[in-house]
């Protein structure tokens, strides 16, 4: 989450750090029990998913310590058209560490989105994120992050199986606050690919059909000191999504979001209960 971390809480720390191994075998058992829900060729490819983006595997250029820790993520993603082809679009996030006891994160996000062929969409934006001293590794100082951002999402059916393959470039520029103060701000990129697959597994009483879903992205710092060729966050999620009145849907899911911090030569695993409020106009799509 943060680009770099200071010293914390050390015997705490320390009772927290524990190491990754068997994150593997969980993913692997994990996959095969949802199997039976999703299809046996779906099924297979998540067992695939999440065996190959467990934190040993991605963290296997450097051993590092692991600590584990809880989070909340509350979201809103309102998409809102204002023709037939483009839409405004927007998520708020509101995190919290150990479900909601301790601050995090807030990232604003605005955005739009515009839909070149069947299929096909584009967007740009700006996004605002503060960012808390938070768990077991903490930064020295708060952090302010401006972004602006691109993306290419590309969506397709398999049978019942809804999937949207997105692309995500990001400019940042990172700084720390120092005595109530904003210091100079560092510059960085990062490439961000996400793949999402959703299919209905029952309706509600209504003609809008409970989701499940699954969801995978990978972050990719590109361009600065010691970030090329590295990947330093994986997000790998799965949960329902209920329909709620007309162009509103309640996402409930469990992110496993692995995050390397080089600073500290630590990576962190936030065990993280999602709430996504999704709100979507009646031309319009929900985005993520």
């Amino acid at each position: 989450m943060t680009p770099s971390r200071g010293a914390g809480a050390t015997s705490s720390r320390r009772r927290a750090i524990v190491r990754g191994a068997g994150a593997t075998a969980f993913g692997s058992a994990f996959g095969s029990a949802l199997a039976s829900t999703f299809g046996s060729t779906f099924g297979r490819a998540l067992t695939l998913l999440l065996t190959v983006t467990t934190p040993t595997t991605l963290a296997a250029q450097a051993p590092w310590p692991t600590v584990h820790q809880q989070a909340l993520w509350a979201t809103v993603t309102i998409e809102e058209p204002i023709t037939q082809r483009t839409a405004l679009w927007f998520d708020g996030n509101w995190r919290r560490m150990g479900i909601g006891a301790e601050p995090q994160q807030v990232l604003l996000r605005p955005g739009v989105l515009v839909t070149v062929a069947p299929g096909v969409r584009v967007g740009a934006g700006y996004t605002y994120v503060a960012t808390a001293p938070y768990g077991e590794l903490p930064s020295e100082t708060p952090l302010r992050e401006h972004r602006l951002w691109q993306q290419v999402a590309l969506a397709q059916t398999l049978g019942p199986v809804a999937i949207t393959h997105r692309y995500r470039w990001e400019q940042r520029w990172i700084a720390p606050v120092e005595d109530g103060a904003t210091a100079d701000f560092a510059y960085q990129q990062r490439a961000r690919y996400m793949v999402r697959a959703q299919v209905p597994l029952w309706r509600r009483g209504t003609d809008r059909p409970v989701l499940g879903y699954v969801q995978e992205e990978l972050l990719m710092p590109v361009g600065h000191g010691g970030a090329g060729g590295r990947l330093t966050q994986n997000r790998a999620m799965l949960g329902v999504g209920v329909p709620l009145r007309r162009g509103q849907r309640l996402d409930i899911g469990y992110m496993h979001l692995w995050n390397a911090l080089p600073a500290r030569t630590s990576n962190e695993v936030n065990h993280t209960l999602t709430l996504n409020w999704v709100v979507t106009g009646v031309r319009g799509k929900a985005g993520g």
